[in-house]
């Protein structure tokens, strides 16, 4: 069993965007989203804020089970501020958690 935490990077519908990817992490964590569990910065914080509020605009609260109001453009848009808050992520937690990017695109 790994003793380094394992973070996975995926935004859920109506808020949380780091969650549990190993018993490590579950054992120093527990269940549901770890964010406000970690030491982050500030402005790493406002981003996961912002990048939350933002992927729930891929949805259509009122016909959840259509299709997505986003443009494939907005779509990469959103993928590719991920894989920079991935990579930010990744710089200011070190090398004491494995992060793995989940996140996958609504188009």
């Amino acid at each position: 069993m790994s003793v380094v935490p394992r973070l996975r990077l995926f935004f859920e519908w109506g808020g949380g965007a780091l969650w549990c990817g190993n018993e490590a992490a579950l054992q120093r964590f527990d269940v549901g989203p770890v964010e406000e569990k970690l030491p982050l910065s500030i402005a790493i914080r406002r981003r996961l804020e912002d990048m939350t509020a933002w992927h729930d605009t891929a949805l259509d609260w009122d016909n959840p089970s259509g299709p997505s109001p986003w443009s494939k453009a907005e779509d990469e848009k959103f993928a590719e501020a991920v894989a920079r808050l991935f990579d930010d992520l990744r710089q200011e937690l070190g090398p004491g958690y494995e992060l793995v990017n989940e996140h996958r695109p609504v188009h």
